[in-house]
């Protein structure tokens, strides 16, 4: 009985492959009783000992050139000098019915020669499993090391028959549980040796590495790449402590960092990475090796987490050191940092562990140096020669302070969190630099206008020339809009101590959105600038009053003021509501257009900030309630004008704050003496009364001046910035006359339509290449690319992962580029990528590509042919 197995081989042949005619030749008989029985549509049989040669010949040649034959030969291929029918043979199908014929049959390799070696590795080729997942791998003309490689994968479970994958995988097999041993021998290893592959193995190592030790050994093979790696990218003189573990070959040691490139790229075994390079840094104290390394010497370096610590603590070092001769030389040192595995985004599973933190520690560090960068340009002090000089000048540049110290202690926080002390000490610095100095300066210049020697002051004439006052919000912004769209609804978001370099981010951001453009203004809020009194101040009146009792309640109208329902109360008339921003966010798309078709206003009220800051428990988490209030305006914004159709969007506030996150001392108190008899209310930074009284060490002002009250309310704040008392908490503060309090933020939030989407679209920046590099004769080559235009609201960063690739394989280590510069200097928006190829036999007549693609949707940006003709390349 022939194996069906067989039947169908033979049919395959027919069917498939289109041969005409099989011979068969079976030496041992094994088949010569059953052969007959054998039924393949339409194939004719003959035997071999049943016809002589010469008649086969003629009727296969000149009787019938058409039907397909099954030619059997109970006896071994004859030699070619005596066999009649070779002519015939040469241009028809052999078949052999052994178990490695069938096997070679099976995977579909064409050559007769792999017979030999697939007998040598029958023990794989025993299990169905393995034998179905070498097959999807196999091609036709696959030799013995082609296919011993798909062997090798499939035995690790790699994700291609790649020699790098097997590496991961067999690699990433020492850990476990989150460690890693490489003392104790791996499983996939046995299995390695069970099938025989292991002296293919260490061949290819020494294909691919040059690695030849006479004790060969996987986790020693680790450790060499590894230190290989990391010398290869130094810039200065390596340890020769570390001399001995080198790879030999200086050719093929640019494999070792190839492969840990694509290694720490794998987004499913590059935590292995992670485990192992720390277990191998300990093991190598690596710390020892660095620490008198600077940021340059190991700016290229990424073997080790070690060597991202060492680099941050120099820049560090440096900032403390008040070396900011050369800040674009730090920043250059972060982008390319920020650009590494260890700390993009972009890098395998990066990173839900520390990634994110070595991000945050170098943009903590870029924000400090942007602050004492910008401290260096005002060494001198604030000097302005009048009240609106200086109030426009906050507004176009000096919150970038407030923004800076804001930003530093928002991602010095995430590494505090994680227990690192990296920034302890620079936050000092930083505390000095705003705090001591940026906040102190402001102070007297600003305080020089309340009191000036040849006149009255601000608090006498509390406006400024073109700048709107707080209380006139409504007739100047929201009145006109009403008029000039009949039909809309307008919605205004009073964020609750939402000051204006908070603002003036978030404006950013939504323009950084399609179809949407942002506007940012200011206006000169309210004195004393707290909550009730602002509020009250941006909804529409005729009169703003005071309550006459205790309460010192704002009444609108005659109306009171301080919860939703009231608020609602006032804007009736207007045909307007009031609503808290976290119940409009949860209506759907049906329910919210529902509810706003009434109304021709909505004031949105949101209190994310001022609810954190303004308590003691909570103040010091002040940065991160800015972070999530930006972050959900901006939903905010989308929701009100994708979903619930509003025609124009208002962002402002009630007035703004003023944080420090240092401690503070007696000399950040007011010298008041004892609280006026008279004060009705008061905080930190302001008491209001009727009749308070004089008091050198304060200011004292009107609030029918300052907030065009009807009422003869006096108010008593503090000079500078200064707190009256440190009770329920003194870091964060409002209410005084500080540019970070009164400086109210309006940004108008208008929907594109037709032709002013595509004036005003938005995109990433374009990226070319410098030069016209079409051929590669170094196994390391750098690549120039210049970002074509500097960055603006509209158009955005880009990032790129820049390779070399054969077709889609990688052929090189892959490296993150960001542009994301702002300079108008085509030389400051260069950057470079740093290519090493992968050892090898590369076709100097073939295309391969300079490859640049998207890191977030992979799609590629730009392609570039090029030709790789190396000096030296392997023999593999």
């Amino acid at each position: 009985m022939i194996a069906p197995k067989i039947t169908d081989a033979l049919g395959r042949l027919y069917s498939e492959e289109k041969h005409r005619i099989v011979f068969w030749y079976d030496a041992d008989k094994e088949f010569d009783e059953d052969v007959g029985s054998l039924d393949i549509e339409g194939v004719s049989f003959i035997r071999l000992d049943e016809m002589s040669a010469l008649e086969v010949k003629a009727k296969l040649e000149l009787e019938d050139k058409q039907n397909k034959y099954l030619v059997y030969a109970p006896f071994p291929v004859p030699d070619l000098k005596d066999d009649w029918l070779v002519d015939i043979r040469l241009y028809s199908r052999t078949f052999y019915a052994d178990r490695a014929s069938i096997l070679l049959d099976d995977l579909g390799l064409t050559s007769h020669l792999m017979r030999d070696h697939l007998i040598k590795r029958q023990s794989f080729l025993n299990n169905k499993n393995r034998l179905n997942k070498l097959k999807e791998w196999v091609r036709a003309d696959d030799n013995e090391d082609a296919v011993d490689l798909k062997m090798l994968a499939v035995v690790v479970k790699s994700e291609q028959p790649e020699v790098f994958q097997v590496l991961m995988r067999l690699f990433s097999a020492y850990c476990s549980d989150g460690r890693c041993d490489l003392r104790t021998p791996q499983k996939l290893w046995d299995s390695i040796e069970k099938y025989g592959l292991n002296d293919y193995f260490w061949e290819l190592m020494r294909a691919f590495f040059g690695y030849h030790h006479d004790e060969k050994n996987l986790s020693d093979l680790l450790l060499r790449i590894m230190v290989t790696d990391f010398v290869s990218h130094l810039k200065c003189p390596y340890p020769q402590s570390l001399d001995h573990l080198q790879l030999p070959n200086s050719s093929l040691s640019t494999n070792a960092a190839v492969f840990l490139s694509q290694w720490r790229g794998n987004a499913r075994l590059s935590q292995y990475y992670d485990i192992i390079s720390d277990h191998i840094g300990r093991e190598l104290r690596i710390d020892d090796h660095i620490g008198d390394m600077s940021e340059d010497d190991l700016v290229d370096v990424m073997t080790f987490e070690a060597v991202e610590k060492r680099i941050a603590r120099c820049l560090r070092d440096n900032l403390l050191e008040g070396e900011l001769l050369n800040p674009s030389h730090i920043k250059e040192v972060i982008s390319k940092r920020c650009d590494g595995y260890w700390a993009s985004p972009y890098f395998g599973l990066n990173k839900e562990k520390s990634g994110n933190d070595y991000l945050a520690t170098y943009k903590a560090l870029e924000s400090a140096a942007d602050l004492h960068e910008l401290r260096k340009l005002h060494d001198e002090g604030f000097s302005y020669p009048n009240a609106k000089a200086m109030y426009d000048a906050y507004v176009q540049k000096l919150f970038r302070f407030d923004q800076l110290y804001r930003l530093y202690h928002e991602r010095a926080t995430k590494t505090e969190n994680r227990g690192w002390d990296i920034l302890k000490e620079l936050k000092c610095s930083v505390e000095a630099c705003y705090s001591k100095w940026y906040v102190d300066q402001l102070a007297i210049s600003w305080g020089r206008f309340f009191q000036p020697k040849d006149g009255e002051g601000l608090l006498d004439h509390w406006s400024l020339a073109d700048i709107t006052n707080q209380q006139d919000f409504f007739v100047k912004h929201i009145d006109k809009v009403l008029k000039d769209t009949p039909n809309g609804t307008v919605y205004v978001i009073v964020s609750d101590a939402f000051r204006f370099e908070v603002a003036q981010e978030l404006a950013a951001e939504i323009n950084g959105k399609k179809r949407f453009k942002a506007d940012l203004a200011s206006m000169l809020g309210v004195l004393p600038s707290y909550t009730a009194l602002g509020k009250a101040a941006l909804m529409p009146h005729e009169v703003i009053s005071y309550k006459e009792d205790s309460s010192a309640s704002v009444l609108l109208d005659g109306l009171p003021t301080s919860s939703i329902e009231q608020r609602s109360k006032i804007l009736e008339k207007y045909q307007g509501v009031a609503i808290h921003s976290g119940e409009l966010r949860k209506m759907s798309r049906d329910k919210g257009r529902s509810f706003a078709k009434p109304w021709r206003i909505i004031y949105v009220f949101q209190d994310q900030i001022d609810a954190t800051g303004d308590k003691a428990a909570t103040e010091a988490h002040t940065f991160n309630a800015v972070r999530e209030s930006i972050n959900e305006l901006s939903d905010l914004v989308s929701h009100i004008i994708n979903n619930l159709n509003g025609s124009q969007v208002f962002i402002t506030a009630d007035h703004g704050f003023l944080f420090r996150e240092g401690d503070l001392t007696e000399q950040d108190r007011s010298t008041l003496g004892e609280k006026p008899a008279n004060a009705i209310h008061g905080n930190k930074r302001y008491l209001i009364g009727r009749g308070l009284g004089e008091d050198r060490n304060i200011w004292k002002g009107m609030t029918h001046i300052t907030a065009g009250t009807k009422d003869d309310m006096e108010f008593w704040i503090p000079k500078g910035a200064s707190r009256f008392h440190f009770a329920g908490g003194a870091k964060f503060v409002h209410g005084g006359a500080m540019p970070q309090e009164i400086i109210v933020p309006v940004i108008t939030v208008k929907e594109l339509h037709g032709q002013a989407i595509e004036r005003s679209s938005v995109k990433r920046v374009d990226v070319s290449i410098l030069g016209n590099i079409r051929k590669i004769v170094n196994s390391l080559q750098r690549f120039e690319f210049i970002q074509t235009e500097a960055i603006t609201e509209r158009i955005l960063p880009r990032t790129l992962m820049v390779s070399l690739r054969n077709g889609n394989d990688l052929i090189s280590n892959e490296v993150a580029l960001t542009f994301d510069s702002k300079s108008p200097s085509m030389d400051e928006r260069k950057k470079i990528a740093s290519l090493r190829v992968k050892a090898g036999q590369y076709d100097n007549k073939h295309e391969y590509s300079l490859v640049l693609r998207d890191p977030e949707t992979n799609i590629e940006y730009l392609r570039i042919p090029i030709i790789i003709d190396l000096a030296f390349s392997s023999d593999f």
